[in-house]
């Protein structure tokens, strides 16, 4: 059974939705991993920033490979 072409197009919106959402969010990681930087320059971080660093740290570089892994893969 296909599907009608209105959902096609709903669906394919909530896709682009996803997908800038997603740009959102690494555009925000980014921001926040310099900030902390900033931060860690003029003071100690403490342990929740540390922590926050930390991950910003591995998961920013990380989301970059996979994102462009999948654009090559399409």
């Amino acid at each position: 059974m296909q599907n009608p072409k209105g959902a096609d197009y709903l669906i394919t919106i909530l896709e682009n939705i996803k997908e800038l959402t997603s740009i959102l969010i690494f555009i925000s990681s980014i921001i926040y991993r310099r900030q902390l930087k900033l931060t860690k320059w003029k003071r100690k971080l403490s342990k929740g920033e540390m922590t926050m660093y930390i991950i910003t740290s591995i998961a920013i570089p990380f989301y970059g490979i996979t994102y462009f892994i999948l654009l090559l893969g399409t």
